[in-house]
């Protein structure tokens, strides 16, 4: 019981002495606070036929997302947004200012994807209502 005593306080502290390594000290620059560098959206997805969405595909599609997202960063395109789990897809989300140009960055770093992307929709404005639909 002595052990698990100490084991908590030890834990926080840690993980204090964490956070403030990862904190800086400088105050965050304008370009970190500007909006997304446009409205068009490229959403990638991954449908799986299973009856229940394998979230092992999440974990095998970290490095593509991860590359997919400096590749449009480095090109000065957009960015990653974020993601969505449903019951059978999983679904990438960027936005920059041309989703084509976009998806022209992004078609090669997927093609080399642990797991095969089935749909891509190039959104002009999230609410567009007819987007382009690539279907494999």
């Amino acid at each position: 019981m002595r052990l698990r005593r100490w084991v908590l306080p030890v834990v926080i502290l840690l993980s204090t002495a964490s956070l403030a390594a990862c904190s800086s000290s400088e105050p965050a620059s304008s370009e970190a606070q500007v909006a997304p560098p446009g409205d068009d959206w490229v959403v990638v997805v991954f449908d799986d036929t299973d009856l229940e969405f394998d979230l092992g595909i999440m974990d095998a599609l970290l490095e593509t997302e991860l590359a997919a997202d400096e590749a449009l960063t480095e090109a000065g395109l957009g960015m990653i947004d974020g993601n969505e789990i449903g019951d059978h897809s999983y679904e990438l989300y960027f936005v920059g200012g041309d989703g084509e140009a976009m998806w022209r960055v992004l078609e090669p770093v997927f093609e080399d994807a642990p797991v095969p992307w089935t749909r891509v929709a190039i959104r002009s404005g999230f609410e567009d209502e007819a987007p382009r639909v690539i279907t494999r």
